[in-house]
């Protein structure tokens, strides 16, 4: 537990130092470091996570040749086949993508958030575990996602679904992406986006199942693995709700987006980007597990979104700021706190103690 709180803690400070105007060369250093520091505290993890063993089972049985009935996409398979062949152990697999997936991050939030030490806070106690230690083909695609993103205001169309193309081979659910090109981008107006709000809130609420994926599997052939990933899914019966924090913040960010004096073309894709998490999360709860992996390609956003809420909010009134950050800290760390605890019940050996993989 204490490393855990320790990051917590550093990432927290590093939020309050980059809210301040650090000399440029300060910033690039903190950026470093921070790469290095999650890098490190990411890939170099141990057996301490619900799918660790089922990543190494896939690198043991990677030495033959790829068929795609063994339901891991090819780019992973390879990735898996050749480290293998070339006698690296395990662990190699497993710090290669972490690079990719914190790097990327990292560096988007250095460059498009206003705080992107406290983006990264945020992303750190909301995100991570779920997906950098657990789901890690899915936060490197997230990832490459995120690169992706500028190209849609540039209107660069090729670029963007040759990204999602690559990362459609590490996980294929980035293949759903590419037409989120011709809509992200578009400027709703507020009574669109209040409106999907309402809709989405009284059906989470009322914890309405919609059967938007039984009607389409009428219409729809489903080929291959993606069937019996499909088959799977509906398997499943726990209702997967949007929460209560999501509606309520997608309100206010839609609210932000109506009142915020300064906005770029990258704040109105991520403004967009978070009403659709809602809105995918909520068609498509009649596939609680694709609903919950589709949303988060959308739901990052937050880490951003939260920065410029507090920004609207406190006005550059500084003690107003680090009240509001206060709140962040005590909320977030508490979820993150919340999450660990969860998965070390159903577990003991998940998450605490922290080890590195040469401590196993």
């Amino acid at each position: 537990m204490l490393l855990y709180i320790l990051l917590l803690i550093f990432l927290f400070a590093v939020s309050v130092f980059t809210k301040a105007r650090l000399p440029k060369d300060l910033n690039f250093i903190l950026f470093v470091i921070i790469n290095l520091l999650l890098i490190v505290f990411v890939g170099l993890r141990g057996n301490i996570d619900p799918d660790y063993s089922n990543y190494l089972d896939v690198f043991k049985t990677s030495g033959g040749n790829y068929h795609a009935s063994n339901g891991i996409e090819v780019g992973y398979y390879l990735l898996n086949h050749y480290l293998l062949l070339w006698k690296m152990p395990f662990q190699t697999v497993i710090l290669i993508m972490a690079i990719f997936s914190i790097y990327f991050k990292v560096d988007f939030f250095y460059r498009f958030s206003p705080n992107y030490g406290l983006s990264i806070f945020v992303y750190f106690c909301s995100i991570l575990f779920l997906f950098d230690f657990i789901a890690i083909r899915q936060a490197v695609t997230l990832s490459i996602f995120m690169v992706s993103l500028p190209y849609i205001y540039e209107r660069r169309f090729w670029p963007y679904c040759i990204l999602l193309l690559l990362a459609s081979l590490i996980h294929i659910t980035a293949i759903l992406l590419i037409p989120f090109y011709f809509i992200l981008n578009r400027k709703f107006n507020k009574k669109t986006l209040y409106a999907i709000i309402l809709i989405c809130a009284i059906i989470n609420l009322l914890k309405f199942t919609v059967p938007l994926v039984e009607v389409l599997l009428k219409f729809i052939y489903i080929p291959g693995v993606s069937a019996d990933k499909l088959n799977v899914y509906l398997q499943e019966t726990d209702y997967a709700p949007i929460s209560i924090k999501q509606l309520i913040l997608c309100f206010l960010f839609v609210f932000l987006n109506f009142h915020k004096e300064e906005k770029s073309e990258m704040f109105n894709i991520l403004i967009n980007m978070f009403v659709f998490g809602v809105l995918i999360g909520t068609i498509f709860n009649e596939l609680p597990q694709f609903a919950y992996r589709m949303k988060w390609y959308f739901f990052w956003t937050e880490s951003i979104l939260m920065v410029n809420l507090i920004d609207y909010i406190a006005r550059n009134n500084l003690k107003l700021t680090y009240f509001l950050y206060t709140v962040v800290l005590l909320l977030y760390g508490y979820t993150m706190i919340n999450f660990l605890s969860q998965q070390a019940h159903r577990d003991k050996t998940y998450f605490f103690p922290y080890k590195f993989f040469f401590q196993q």
